[in-house]
Order: structure tokens, then C-alpha cells, then sequence
């Protein structure tokens, strides 16, 4: 599949298949009350408060947006396979797609309220921004796909693109995969150097960008806009972070905080690999290891100026699950 977000999907739910019918379905669709919800105290009061949730009838929920406000956007699966994206707001769901669409996912919101995402339309895929009840399709010059992974306050938006291969005897197959920029309306590419793959995730106000790269093995990278410098960050002891494998997204704020995933198995890194999959904070440089309690597997995906984090996680079942961690 072309898509990240759609090889994680079919890992963890496993029988969960696309379904082609066209849909169009928009954000101001009803709101569908908070059910389903469940929560999780760690042993101490001083201890982070794990919620969990899922959308009302889905089979497959993760969170991987999350604004000041604590309004939450994701990607659910719906009971006939269909992708969507969705906003969490005061307890209560939108879905969010595309006008037009087969279905999409939503990646991140600001704390304007913005949102932007990717949309799917037959075998390919475009970014999107909602703002202000208005959507605008995001495609990077010359790209197959798009995909728009975060914002920040100004409006700036990252995310990743992947090349039109030229290809003699299939014409549909991908290129290299890029991050990419867009402020002020022009485009940038962001490529690790001598990685031959980058992912842009987020984008903070402070001109912060983080993603990965692969080039022996998957890293997080931090990104100073304007300076240049790129940092690598991998969890100490860890045996992949930010793995193809199981993690698409990750966190950022306005601190400088960074929410991923590691892998602490040698032989196995998957989705199936139970008790292998870890959540991280890096904060004020300092590591930390943290666990939605009973999972088989933890990603966050996003994290906020609060230092709220949503994410995914496993049950013992292979069910997707979507969290928030409360510091």
C-alpha cells in the first residue's frame, strides 16, 4: 500500500480492509456523543491519568492530534472498512472528511482550530486543511501523494509527499518519499541528510520541525527552520525508534517536547510483537518510558503545550484503541 497510515491500519486491525464506494461525507455532519470510555489510573495520585476511548461503532480508533484546548482529531474505521478522520471536541465526535472523498484521516489540529489531513480519492492521496469550515486540497508540485501531518499557529503545514516514479512498465508505482514545508503558500522540501526517507510530522512556533528518517534503521529528527541544523534522537537502548513498522506520526509542541515510539525487542519490532512496543516523552532532554497500563503496544502520535499525548495502543485482542495521557 502507498500509504503509512493505511499499512499501520491493516498490521493492527487486521481484517480491516479499504472499501472503494465513493463517499462524501463532510465535518459538519452531526456530533455523536463520547461513548465507550473507558479510564485508567495509574497506582499513585501524582502519577499520569491514561483515558481511553474509542469512536461510537468504529473498529479501529487512534488519536494523533491534540490542541491546547485539548480537542482531539484522529482516524477511525468504520463498520464497513471505510478510513475517516475525526474531531474530538468537549466530549463529543465529528467525523471529518473530504467533500467528495472515498474517506481520509486527520492528522492534526492547532490551536485556532485548524485541522489538516490527507484524503483519499481511488489509488492516490492528497493533504487537506480545514479552516474556518472551508476545505483546500494540499498537493505538492509534481507529487503522486500528499499528505499534511501538522500545523502551527502562523499556518505553516508539514508533511510528506512521495515522488511520481517513472517507471516503464508501471507508471502507478511510488518514488522516493519526502518531507515537505508549505508556509505562506510556497512549498520546501525536508530531507535528512543522506537519508533516503523523510517524514515531516510537526511544526511548532517556535520554527521546530520534527519527523523520521530511515538510513540504517528509523530515527526521529528535530529541525531547527532557521538555522538548518538537524538533530537525530533515538530512545537510549531502544532497539528502533519511530519503527516503519508501527509508528506514522508523532508529537511536538510549543516547548520543545517530543512524544514517539521505541521498540526494546531484538527479533521483533511489529505490531504483534506484545509488550515490545513502548510510548517515550523527551523532555528537557530527559527520556521517559510510559505504557497505556495492560497494552500489548503503546505509539503516541501527538502531544500538546499541557503535555497531554494521544496515540494508539494494542490490546491483547490486536484491537486499536485510542489514548490520552494526562501529566
Amino acid at each position: 500500500m502507498n500509504n503509512q497510515f493505511d499499512e499501520l491500519a491493516k498490521a493492527m486491525a487486521q481484517s480491516v480492509t479499504r472499501r472503494a464506494a465513493l463517499k462524501t461525507i463532510g465535518a459538519s455532519l452531526a456530533g455523536m456523543a463520547l461513548a465507550c470510555c473507558g479510564w485508567m489510573r495509574s497506582a499513585a495520585a501524582t502519577d499520569p491519568t491514561f483515558t481511553t476511548f474509542d469512536y461510537p461503532g468504529a473498529s479501529f480508533t487512534d488519536g494523533v492530534g491534540i490542541n491546547r484546548s485539548g480537542d482531539i482529531v484522529g482516524h477511525y474505521i468504520d463498520a464497513a472498512s471505510v478510513d475517516h478522520g475525526y474531531l474530538l471536541h468537549k466530549g463529543i465526535f465529528t467525523t471529518v472528511d473530504f467533500p467528495g472523498s472515498d474517506g481520509g484521516h486527520v492528522h492534526g489540529i492547532n490551536d485556532a482550530g485548524d485541522i489538516v489531513g490527507q484524503y483519499f480519492l481511488g489509488n492516490k492521496y492528497h493533504g487537506f486543511l480545514l479552516s474556518g469550515g472551508v476545505y483546500t486540497s494540499i498537493k505538492f508540485p509534481e507529487a503522486r501523494n500528499t499528505r499534511a501531518n501538522g500545523i502551527n499557529s502562523a499556518g505553516d503545514i508539514v508533511g510528506t509527499y512521495v515522488e511520481k516514479k517513472n517507471d516503464p512498465i508501471d507508471g502507478n508505482n511510488d518514488g522516493r518519499t519526502h518531507g515537505f514545508l508549505l508556509s505562506c503558500g510556497v512549498f520546501r522540501t525536508i530531507d535528512f541528510p543522506d537519508a533516503h526517507y523523510t517524514e515531516a510530522w510537526r511544526i511548532n512556533d517556535r520554527g521546530q520541525v520534527i519527523g523520521r528518517y530511515k538510513n540504517h534503521g528509523t530515527h526521529v529528527f528535530l529541525l531547527d527552520l532557521e538555522t538548518g541544523n538537524f538533530t537525530s534522537i533515538d530512545f537510549p537502548g531502544g532497539t528502533e525508534t519511530a519503527g516503519e513498522d508501527f509508528t506514522e506520526m508523532g508529537g511536538l509542541n510549543n516547548k520543545g517536547d517530543i512524544a514517539s515510539g521505541y521498540c526494546n525487542s531484538s527479533s521483533n519490532c511489529g505490531l504483534d510483537s506484545f509488550g515490545a512496543l513502548h510510548g517515550f516523552l523527551l523532555k528537557d532532554a530527559s527520556f521517559t518510558s510510559f505504557d497505556v497500563p495492560s497494552a500489548a503496544g503503546t505509539v503516541p502520535f501527538g502531544i500538546n503545550d499541557r503535555g497531554q499525548i494521544v496515540g494508539g495502543y494494542v490490546d491483547a485482542n490486536l484491537q486499536i484503541h485510542a489514548f490520552l495521557r494526562t501529566p
